[in-house]
């Protein structure tokens, strides 16, 4: 869920003053006003502002908006409900600040966070099917594993595999009387959407060639010849936008806010970014993004589902948000990530294997007027996010700060997850067992 909410001018220090502390404080160690640790259905959560403006000179200003990002399982109406239920003066206190408060009616508040749900116009999760509960899981066995391992070590060594897989499956019975928790089955698309995708593709292609030299009637001919010539007027148009454009060149800016930024990164495994950059003006870039954001989140569903995006395996949790129009008319785009490793390494990643996506969504994007993303051209082909400097400058620019970021498992990353399912799973199989003993 990505619920957005405009923050009533007069309290927007006051909601500030009051999620600061509770961001500082994410581990509970002082204050009592909200523990995300007992929502089990959540992986990760952010509340952050997104400043208000000027749109144009003499204008009035647009509203700063609270963005309160979560990553959770299940339906986000029974999440909304169940966070209403259990920290009502925390959601209440919040939202209090916001234009639309309905007040403290449970129903009504609900009503509320669920009608300014943007949800995401493409989202990535490393893992789908692996629910919270099963990462505890899977984490804890593989402890009890470790430690049984470190306890009988001068045992094991001269053991052969299926001795010590025997010895470990013996141990992990003792430790859960009611038998080994059995591995959660994963979801059709985890398991098959590649095969789908390929196939969706190849009736696609087979339906353009097919159609362009009249195997299938007429009307696939006349199909085939509509899509060749609407590429060629998309590239002409785009090309006309891109010679057009102007990149930023100015550099990153050691204003307070990054230097906040940065004080917060890199301390632990996992970090957090966000993103909002303004939309190239026109309906154009807009539909040529929407178009790009569908492309990806259709890559997300069906082929990136087992912890690696297009050769980044470093992203629990990736949204794009197209926001609504504000008073100046303007529309921005909404990036959030939740991820491992440091920021230049993760910026690096994108870089190194995602270019073509990552420059795609992007250079529809600015700053400002005259300070566009590096120069592209051909939509992704050539240049962008290649021009790495620019890039990273770029990237800074358009981040914000978040006032609470919370993590169900900073201790795991990425490839921790997936091993540790791998773990679990090879306790119920003889299969390769070297290749098993090796996650261990």
């Amino acid at each position: 869920m990505t619920v957005i909410t405009e923050i009533l001018p007069d309290k927007l220090e006051e909601l500030k003053s009051y999620l600061e502390p509770i961001g500082l404080d994410i581990k509970n160690k002082k204050s009592q006003e909200i523990s995300f640790a007992a929502y089990e259905h959540l992986h990760y959560c952010t509340f952050f502002v997104i400043p208000g403006d000027h749109p144009s000179p003499g204008s009035s200003p647009t509203p700063a908006l609270l963005a309160f990002e979560a990553n959770i399982d299940g339906e986000v109406k029974a999440f909304v409900n169940e966070l209403i239920a259990k920290n009502p003066q925390f959601v209440n206190k919040v939202y209090s600040c916001c234009a639309g408060y309905p007040g403290s009616d449970a129903g009504q508040l609900a009503a509320y966070l669920l009608a300014n749900d943007q949800g995401a116009n493409a989202f990535y999760v490393a893992h789908p099917g692996q629910n919270r509960n099963t990462i505890y899981r899977q984490r804890e066995i593989r402890g009890h594993i470790e430690k049984f391992i470190d306890a009988k070590r001068s045992e094991l060594v001269g053991q052969s595999e299926a001795q010590i897989h025997a010895a470990v499956v013996q141990h992990l019975n003792t430790v859960y009387p009611g038998g080994i928790p059995k591995i959660e089955a994963q979801p059709f698309f985890t398991l098959y959407g590649d095969k789908v995708f390929n196939a969706l593709l190849a009736v696609v292609g087979i339906v353009l060639v097919g159609g362009f030299f009249g195997w299938f009637g007429p009307f696939t001919e006349f199909l085939a010849t509509v899509a060749v010539l609407g590429a060629i007027a998309f590239g002409v148009v785009l090309r006309w936008h891109e010679m057009r454009d102007k990149q930023d060149d100015k550099p990153w800016v050691v204003s307070e806010q990054m230097q906040a930024i940065q004080r917060v990164e890199d301390r632990q495994l996992q970090n957090h970014l966000t993103s909002v950059i303004e939309i190239k003006p026109g309906n154009f870039r807009f539909y040529t993004l929407k178009v790009v954001l569908a492309g990806i989140n259709l890559v997300a569903k069906l082929v990136a589902t087992k912890g690696n995006l297009s050769g980044i395996v470093t992203i629990h949790f990736a949204r794009w948000v197209i926001l609504p129009g504000n008073a100046g008319g303007r529309r921005r785009l909404l990036f959030m990530s939740n991820y491992d490793g440091s920021w230049e390494n993760y910026l690096g990643e994108f870089i190194d294997h995602a270019s073509v996506g990552l420059t795609a969504v992007w250079s529809n994007t600015q700053q400002a007027k005259d300070r566009g993303f590096p120069d592209t051209q051909w939509l992704a082909l050539r240049g962008g996010s290649r021009d790495e400097q620019r890039f990273k400058n770029f990237a800074r620019n358009s981040q914000l700060p978040e006032l609470v970021w919370y993590s169900a498992y900073t201790d795991l990353s990425v490839k921790n997850i997936d091993n540790n399912r791998r773990i679990h799973g090879g306790l119920f199989s003889t299969a390769d067992l070297a290749a098993w003993l090796k996650c261990l």
